[in-house]
């Protein structure tokens, strides 16, 4: 079945005051993640090495807490290989590319995607093979000599490299630029050398990004092993390159989509087990569901729901605790990012249709990292929306969706707003539940003092 069949079936049940449990489609231009996640057949149930010592209330609640946190961790990557879930085909061609055909490699994606945890595991296995994986963060002004100099500080650290010292001590203290940089690690570097450069997208200066390219494309040129994987957040290869098309024959690009919901769910049962919980089947997969395809979304719901759970001296979780734990989630989000979230209650006011064109945008850009106008114009026509309602609902998002560098591809400036726009859409949270705070609270003092008058 095609994307645009499979969107089309799932919109049909968009506007339901109860939505369908159906499965989310997968918008990512490839058939399903060949990832195999293990069936969950029950609560596991840790076994004590002995009998628990006896402990005042307040001690267990905190402990609970610490390991709710510990076991869904929404903001932190994943460790290890077991908590990469539903990334094997990323993975796979992550490693096929630097591992065993020399390239670089660009992973991008939205926020939460699982950009960083991909990248590690991918460094943990490049490690297991006998190579030097080193790891640094972009951000900022910072010029291209800043950004590459850890990198040669952590080469003349590890013994054997065959670095000295000597070799790299004019690029120490003094700028330098990507041929430089290329000539020494081309010439000095013997064993294979991975670079791994996080937040990528946050690099504001031009001139460095030109370098860093021009670095990728010379150590290929002079055949170093030394590799570089850059990470960041972007709607598409495009954004991360931009003015860099060379780049293309000597990198993979790996994009970071949505999860299947089957996927989701199963990650987020491990979770609970981990936690020491157990949840319902239908509650575990509306938290799934609610997720849209994001693993950080997954967690940071299912933390939340925990929480909730702990709250009520539970250790099992079921659809009044989801209820709970997903409006406290919004609230959390609606804190941090006031201006998002005022927004997503304002577009619930606007027409069902207009609404329904926002939902499929937002679906869009949690499952494909992307929005392409044209395909989301597509889609709605066939469900019947003219193109005045399509550009109502661009319009409506403008002040969070953003053009990117491809002419018609959008992305969201706060990419955790889909799956909260959705939440809210599909009914499982009413936003009017959430008590104001602070200046809020002084408004709605001040308007009762108004109307007494």
């Amino acid at each position: 079945m095609s994307f645009f069949a499979r969107l089309g079936n799932w919109l049909s049940g968009l506007l339901d005051p109860e939505p369908p449990l159906s499965s989310l489609p997968d918008l990512r231009a490839a058939p399903g993640n060949a990832a195999s996640v293990p069936a969950h057949s029950g609560p596991i149930a840790a076994i004590p090495a002995r009998p628990a010592p006896a402990v005042s209330p307040s001690r267990s609640l905190s402990s609970g807490r610490t390991r709710i946190h510990s076991a869904f961790d929404a903001g932190m990557p994943v460790e290890n290989r077991a908590g990469l879930a539903g990334r094997a085909r990323e993975l796979d061609r992550l490693v096929e590319a630097v591992l065993e055909h020399g390239k670089h490699g660009i992973v991008f994606g939205a926020r939460g995607s699982g950009k960083t945890s991909l990248a590690r595991v991918f460094g943990d296995m490049a490690d297991e093979a006998g190579a030097t994986v080193l790891y640094n963060l972009a951000g900022g002004d910072i010029d291209f000599s800043e950004l590459c100099r850890p990198y040669l500080v952590e080469l003349l650290s590890i013994p054997g490299e065959g670095i000295r010292r000597v070799d790299v001590q004019p690029l120490l203290t003094a700028p330098f630029d990507a041929r430089q940089m290329a000539t020494i690690l081309a010439e000095k570097v013997r064993r294979p050398t991975i670079f791994v450069l996080d937040e990528f997208d946050r690099i504001e200066t031009h001139a460095t990004k030109t370098e860093m390219a021009a670095l990728m494309k010379l150590l290929s040129d002079m055949r170093s092993p030394v590799r570089i994987v850059a990470v960041g957040i972007a709607a598409n290869l495009e954004d991360l390159i931009e003015g860099h098309p060379s780049l293309r024959r000597h990198i993979v690009s790996v994009p970071i989509g949505g999860i299947e919901t089957e996927q989701l769910k199963a990650l987020l049962v491990r979770c609970c087990d981990a936690a020491g919980l157990t949840i319902d089947d239908d509650a575990a997969m509306k938290i799934a569901r609610s997720a849209v395809g994001s693993p950080y979304h997954l967690r940071l719901f299912g933390a939340n729901c925990a929480i909730a759970a702990s709250r009520a001296g539970r250790d099992h979780i079921d659809d009044t605790l989801v209820q709970q734990g997903l409006l406290d989630a919004y609230s959390e989000w609606g804190a941090l990012s006031p201006r998002a979230a005022a927004l997503v209650v304002d577009l619930q006011r606007l027409p069902k249709p207009t609404a329904m064109a926002i939902a499929v945008i937002c679906l869009a850009a949690a499952m494909r990292t992307r929005i392409e106008r044209d395909e989301v114009t597509l889609v709605l026509n066939e469900d019947g929306h003219d193109d005045a309602t399509i550009a109502a609902a661009f319009a409506a998002l403008s002040p969070i969706l953003h053009a990117s560098a491809i002419e018609g591809s959008y992305y969201f400036d706060d990419t955790l707003a889909p799956q909260f726009y959705l939440l809210v859409y599909n009914r499982r949270i009413d936003p009017a539940r959430i008590k104001p705070a602070g200046f809020d609270d002084l408004r709605n003092i001040l308007e009762r003092g108004v109307r007494d008058q």
